[in-house]
């Protein structure tokens, strides 16, 4: 299954329009977060015996990542408590 969004020509002509920029002044920007506290659901253990584990019982609050990359590789980074705002975003 394709994302039902995505429009070929659109993106066709997004290429195009790029091809026209100087890589080494584009910077991306990626958020990613997680939380310390989240654990499998499930476990395995040999034949026989009971799987057991430990998980946090206070999960806190998300973490969230924020960093560039560009043609010279990984740039600036910002890792925060929470959720991305707009304020932490822009800083």
């Amino acid at each position: 299954m394709g994302a039902a969004e995505r429009d070929e020509e659109e993106r066709t002509h997004w290429r195009e329009r790029v091809r026209l920029l100087d890589p080494s002044r584009l910077v991306f920007v990626d958020e990613c977060g997680t939380n310390v506290g989240l654990a499998p659901l499930r476990a395995r253990a040999p034949r026989g015996e009971r799987a057991f584990g430990k998980a946090p019982r206070n999960r806190g609050k998300n973490t969230t990542l924020l960093a560039g990359m560009g043609l010279r590789g990984m740039g600036p980074c910002l890792a925060v408590e929470g959720g991305t705002i707009k304020a932490v975003f822009e800083a």
